[in-house]
């Protein structure tokens, strides 16, 4: 298995199984929702988009993370959550001269659950949007999945919940930092989000399995042992 990078295309056949196989993860969740900003939704239609996809052996996807960069259009939290004080912080961000961009749809295929697959190319999302030129990033996600973004790095507005967004019952946090501070949080995210970096700054944009391997050994992760038996969302 490997991750790569690559710019979408809508017409791109790779792209059409990668957003098939995002939906039956979502629509195992009940939120295929979350999938529409993948698919040319006018909102964020006007802005590049890219992915890091986990690629298996047999060339299918097996996981992946879209890239939305915040130039024209909006991102896919500003979209979703509605929130005057997400609005206000990206604005805020955007006078400042930060580029704003958003990892968005995480996702995994079965067989590679439990093994923490999804913090691998969340960590790899960040790296790839800082080698797209993005110099901070927004997130949002549930209460339930807070921490599992914090060991990538993210750093929620707890001062900030977002009761019943973007669905009924469900309370959600946003978090909007500049990716400089992601190299701060601890050395090992730093090396981890260093070596995923120069790999996708490079032609092809690649990461193979040995430097994965290194890369997820150092984020504490065992991501080719067996599944363990508590999953990671």
């Amino acid at each position: 298995m490997h991750l790569e990078l690559f710019g979408v295309d809508l017409g791109d056949p790779f792209y059409q199984e990668f957003l098939a196989e995002q939906e039956k993860a979502y629509g195992r969740l009940g939120q295929q929702v979350m999938v529409r900003f993948g698919k040319g939704d006018p909102r964020v239609g006007a802005d590049a988009l890219s992915c890091v996809a986990a690629v298996d052996d047999d060339g299918r996807p097996a996981g992946g993370v879209r890239i939305h960069h915040g130039v024209s259009g909006e991102l896919p939290s500003e979209i979703h959550l509605r929130s005057p004080q997400v609005a206000s912080a990206v604005a805020a961000a955007r006078a400042r001269g930060e580029a704003v961009a958003e990892l968005s749809g995480a996702w995994v295929a079965p067989h590679w659950k439990g093994r923490h697959l999804v913090t691998v190319l969340v960590v790899a999302g960040v790296a790839a949007a800082e080698s797209l030129g993005a110099t901070a990033i927004l997130g949002s996600c549930s209460a339930r999945l807070t921490g599992t973004y914090e060991r990538c790095g993210y750093r929620w507005r707890w001062e900030h919940p977002l009761a019943d967004a973007p669905l009924p019952g469900v309370t959600s946090y946003y978090s909007l930092d500049r990716i400089e501070a992601f190299h701060h949080r601890e050395e090992r995210l730093a090396r981890a989000l260093r070596a995923l970096g120069q790999g996708l700054r490079t032609t092809p944009r690649r990461i193979p399995e040995q430097r994965l391997r290194v890369c997820a050994d150092e984020l504490g992760l065992r991501l080719f042992e067996p599944a363990q038996l508590t999953p990671e969302p």
